[in-house]
């Protein structure tokens, strides 16, 4: 009889081991599916963060540095200012020259000016004049906000990482002149709307002693509204937070505007203007892999001068956002390696059970002549025929399946509802700054590919033979008369 027609009626006649053995290659399949697809969707899910998130790396002044710092007059002040490398437009420029780099903003460039809006309330409007500060001097504090210069503001990091997004109108674009966005607070509370215009100046005693501090510099400047922001977190309040440390008393402007401002405090400054350079660059590249490598490039240019200064890869806001995703592919790992540990050591025990059980057959079988090897090839060909039907109803089922892993995987990773997703802090006490420190809302998607179904299906049919195979090495072992005897 053929070895395909002893399969066949054992597989038949045999219906409680048959039904057995296809469970646990069941349970073994969808095991091994669920891991594979958890893997696969937050592989997907990383890609994308890597690429919104991932932007590239951080070019920044050391002043945490003592050699980098030193002591300076300023307008009869003595003060410690930054005497380390510098960075320049011709550094920039350089940087943008490297393969793979695409663009760059600059979260650090902005403008103390002052504005006759209505802000709100912070430490200077809750200070009373006095011997430390004349009332001339609090009128001016307590109006005194932050420009933000944006060349694009979409690129800018707090939009960029989700915590302003813009609710009506635009962001600034690199074509934009004498244009700028505001805080919808800061709309509500002046009744502005896009397309309104406000005014902001310098004035003289915002930036060094004088008996005129009302004086302005120049002439005041008038700014287009394009777009309102949004802020995606609570600042809370403070006794010590001045006015400008609330972000919805800042605003974002083109850098045309940025740089008259510049030139307006640069024309009218008494006295020596030290120039520091950029406090930070953040570039993008076209795939953040090669970030590393272009980090390498930029520190072994000679003509690129990096000395005292940092340079490292943008992580923060990818970090947060990618979390819950590598905690999902380390589950998915840990769970793959399980189910394969596991399901070889059970099908290889139940195998063996099975074959013990069946020697009273094997002795018939050898003892018309037929050969050990064939003997066990047909236990190979029975595991591996109720592993392909495992693996049929196994991956028909894998669109429920997966949808199954992915919503589970999202609400057990999913981020605390009463947690904020971004810490607010006062770089250096005064200037509001925005990490990302939890991630969004998990989502997971994907399908089961035709590389996915391939793997499982040599995978699980490699332990299904590799078990059968073992298991039957004890029939290689045995004397066809001791196999007679023991029946």
């Amino acid at each position: 009889m053929p070895i395909w027609k002893r399969t066949g009626l054992y597989l038949t006649r045999k219906i409680g081991r048959t039904l057995l053995l296809f469970v646990c290659l069941v349970i073994t399949a969808v095991f091994l599916l669920a891991s594979f697809s958890l893997k696969n969707a937050s592989n997907k899910e990383l890609a994308r963060l890597r690429q919104t998130f991932g932007t590239g790396f951080v070019l920044q002044i050391d002043t945490e540095n003592t050699a980098n710092v030193g002591v300076t007059e300023v307008n009869g002040h003595t003060d410690s200012t930054y005497i380390g490398t510098k960075i320049t437009d011709e550094t920039i420029k350089k940087i943008l020259e490297l393969d793979g780099v695409t663009n760059y903003t600059l979260p650090r460039e902005f403008d103390l000016v002052c504005t006759d809006l209505k802000l709100k309330p912070g430490m200077w409007a809750k200070t009373t004049p006095g011997e430390t500060f004349t009332k001339q001097q609090l009128e001016i504090l307590k109006q005194n906000i932050l420009a933000y210069s944006c060349t694009d503001g979409e690129l800018s990091k707090n939009f960029r990482t989700g915590a302003l997004e813009i609710s009506k109108g635009r962001n600034l674009r690199k074509s934009d002149r004498s244009q700028a966005v505001i805080s919808e607070e800061m709309a509500a509370r002046n009744g502005l709307f896009v397309g309104d215009s406000i005014t902001i100046d310098v004035k003289e005693g915002l930036y060094q002693p004088t008996n005129t501090p009302h004086k302005i510099w120049d002439e005041p400047i008038e700014l287009e509204i394009v777009g309102l922001f949004h802020m995606n977190f609570t600042q809370q309040d403070s006794g010590w937070t001045s006015e400008y440390g609330y972000m919805e008393n800042n605003i974002y402007v083109d850098q045309d505007t940025h740089g008259r401002i510049d030139k307006i405090i640069k024309d009218n400054w008494q006295g020596e203007l030290i120039d520091i350079g950029y406090p930070e660059v953040i570039f993008f590249v076209d795939d953040p892999q090669k970030t590393d490598s272009i980090i390498r490039q930029i520190k072994e240019r000679t003509d690129i001068d990096t000395d005292s200064l940092l340079v490292y890869a943008d992580q923060t806001a990818y970090a947060a956002s990618a979390k819950p995703y590598n905690q999902i592919r380390t589950f998915s790992a840990i769970l793959s390696t399980a189910g394969t540990g596991g399901a070889a050591v059970i099908l290889f025990l139940l195998m063996k059970l099975i074959i013990r059980g069946r020697m009273h057959e094997f002795g018939i079988l050898l003892s018309i002549g037929i050969k050990k090897n064939k003997i066990v090839g047909q236990t190979l060909l029975e595991c591996l025929t109720i592993s392909t039907l495992a693996l049929a109803l196994a991956v028909f089922l894998s669109g429920s399946l997966a949808s199954v892993c992915f919503h589970t995987a999202e609400r057990l990773t999913a981020p605390d509802s009463q947690e904020e997703a971004y810490r607010v802090s006062l770089r250096e006490g005064m200037f509001p700054e925005m990490d990302k420190v939890t991630s969004d809302e998990v989502a997971l998607s994907g399908e089961v590919t035709i590389q996915t179904a391939i793997s499982l299906i040599l995978l699980v049919s490699g332990i299904t033979a590799a078990s059968a195979f073992l298991a039957s090495i004890q029939i290689f072992e045995m004397e066809p008369t001791r196999l007679l005897r023991s029946m």
